[in-house]
């Protein structure tokens, strides 16, 4: 995908109009696609090159409106920045930018975003706890079902995370009920991510914890959500799909189907060569540990590689 990353600065003296903020939404948009498609690290350069961009560009004068519309636009690109950081493994940048999108988000269910963003990163590096707390700061601004089904999924998957059964269950089901409130085609384009294959996503991930932390049973209803997960998304979310993939093989492992786990396997890393993401080793992480429990070895000989190659590149 060609993208101009460097929309043209107003003349000196001139004023930043709502075409800009236009132009500055439209080429958000089109590097989060990138994102969702090649991973953070396919994009992270030029969304750097927009947000120099937009540092020249807010010197320029401009009406209130217009201003405001301006400071939502760059909140959100900061967001993507943060994301994409995350996403490539580089999690001071990423904290960086989450709290400059805070420092410029007006609108109220954007910051539920942004937390949220910030709670995943947490949930990311082994700090459920942390991503609970930073879930319900989230939950405390947030104004749409949408938003509220995403904060009460995420909330669950650190419950199950905590091996906290009966909240983590009470949690999924609230957030399947506000998601069935929810108008899901007219969501903010920084949440528009979270449809009904999304959905099955995270919920394949909230019984994954469970079978790992409190019962090897809920492999079972993982492996339907996550497989519903997988045959759903769309080519522009390959990211998610490998990562549906993933924990789908790590529940075949748990249920003892190794030669299932390894098919799976295969295919999320065949699937995963165009995508720049450190996420994507890192998710290899419990699979490859499983397998050397259960001295899976064609597990064991497809992992050890990548996971190998992430260790040195790092």
């Amino acid at each position: 995908m060609h993208l101009d990353a460097s929309p043209p600065l107003p003349p000196p003296h001139s004023k930043i109009g709502l075409v800009h903020v236009k132009h500055l939404r439209a080429m958000t948009a089109a590097l989060r696609s990138v994102d969702y498609r090649y991973g953070g690290g396919s994009c992270r350069t030029r969304v750097q090159a927009l947000l120099s961009w937009c540092d020249k560009a807010i010197a320029h004068s401009a009406s209130a409106v217009v201003r405001d519309e301006f400071r939502g636009a760059i909140a959100e690109l900061h967001a993507l920045a943060g994301w994409t950081a995350f996403d490539a493994g580089l999690g001071g940048s990423a904290h960086r930018h989450f709290l400059l999108a805070l420092d410029f988000a007006q609108d109220e269910d954007l910051v539920a975003n942004i937390r949220y963003r910030m709670g995943r990163v947490h949930l990311h590096h082994g700090g459920p706890a942390e991503a609970l707390g930073m879930f319900r700061l989230a939950g405390m601004v947030a104004t749409s079902h949408h938003t509220n089904s995403i904060l009460a999924a995420n909330q669950a998957w650190c419950y199950a995370e905590l091996g906290q059964r009966v909240a983590a269950l009470a949690l999924l089901g609230r957030a399947h009920d506000e998601f069935e409130r929810a108008d899901v085609d007219s969501a903010a384009p920084w949440a528009a991510f979270f449809d009904k294959h999304d959905f099955s996503g995270i919920t394949g991930a909230v019984y994954t914890s469970l079978a790992r932390t409190v019962d090897p049973s809920y492999a079972r209803p993982a492996i339907t959500s996550l497989r519903r997960a997988v045959t759903g998304y769309r080519e522009d979310m390959a990211r998610s799909r490998i990562f549906s993939l993933i924990a789908l093989s790590l529940n075949h492992l748990v249920e003892g189907d190794e030669d299932e786990a390894a098919v799976v396997a295969a295919l999320a890393i065949s699937q995963s060569g165009d995508i720049l993401s450190a996420r994507t080793k890192k998710k290899l992480e419990p699979l490859h540990a499983e397998a050397e429990r259960r001295r899976a070895t064609r597990l064991r000989e497809l992992i050890t590689p990548l996971l190998a190659a992430s260790s040195h590149a790092a």
